[in-house]
């Protein structure tokens, strides 16, 4: 009884440490003026909201293009990603831990450099389509992310399986198509959820790179931020974090569905 009440309070201090963030959020998206020490504002508008759906607002532009940029980005992660990691896990080599190390740079030296150099490249090259030239940068921050997860699940899996399969005549194909993949699948969920979560997060990347031409999400809020138009900032927030809680609730949803799977098998 004690540790069922103690979960339940840390569960409701969790859940209220997450939403107490949201509340000045929601209340200054509804409102033009807050002064303090007021702690609801005199005056309601819905200015904000109706200016963010509006032609002028740019919305839309940056939801699609946010979408298109972390749909290519995913995409690069799952063709580059998965082959990496199954190599770093199941194979032995000269240079094995400096390539996982590079692999993994992005996570510990500061992405601008590298994806300045990457600009310039792409000047050199002529190479500057706005989406896929930002999805190439979005890959280079999330890459080590996908890599982590899916290396840690082939870690555990292991090379046994693999090796009774190619032995009963399986090809490498085959092989990752009816026994790797099938157990990868939660791995590839999670690294998925974090490649379009950090994607659609992305805005220093994606402005270096399309020369603020391309505008996404957090494109179309940092103007506002930094005019300090909090009412306008907190509505394009809210609709920022829609798609990421659509996208969690995706993953959980399809978690429950594999594993429901698996233990009907």
């Amino acid at each position: 009884m004690v540790k069922k009440t103690f979960n339940i309070v840390l569960v409701g201090i969790l859940t209220l440490f997450i939403c107490l963030p949201f509340i000045p959020l929601v209340i200054w998206s509804f409102t033009k003026y807050w002064p303090w020490p007021m702690l609801v504002p005199d005056k309601w508008s819905i200015d904000s909201w109706e200016y963010l759906f509006s032609f002028s607002g740019r919305a839309y532009e940056g939801m699609l293009n946010s979408f298109i940029v972390a749909g290519l980005t995913l995409f690069g992660n799952i063709v580059l990603g998965i082959p990496a990691a199954r190599g770093l896990a199941q194979n032995e080599f000269k240079g094995k831990n400096i390539v996982f190390a590079v692999l993994l740079a992005p996570l510990f030296i500061p992405y601008t450099l590298s994806i300045i150099g990457m600009h310039d490249v792409a000047l050199k090259f002529d190479f500057l389509n706005d989406y896929v030239g930002v999805a190439f940068a979005h890959i280079l921050v999330t890459l080590p992310y996908f890599i982590a997860s899916i290396w840690f699940q082939y870690r555990l899996m292991g090379t046994k399986l693999r090796e009774a399969a190619f032995v009963l005549g399986a090809n490498e194909w085959k092989i990752f198509l009816w026994i790797e993949f099938p157990l990868l699948i939660p791995s590839i969920l999670l690294g998925s959820l974090l490649v379009l979560i950090i994607s659609f997060s992305q805005y220093l990347p994606t402005w270096i790179m399309s020369g603020g031409t391309l505008l996404t999400l957090p494109l179309v809020i940092f103007p506002y931020a930094s005019s300090g138009n909090s009412s306008n900032v907190s509505a394009y927030s809210l609709l920022f974090f829609a798609p990421i809680i659509i996208l969690l609730l995706i993953y959980f949803v399809l978690f429950r569905i594999n594993n429901k799977n698996r233990f009907l098998q």
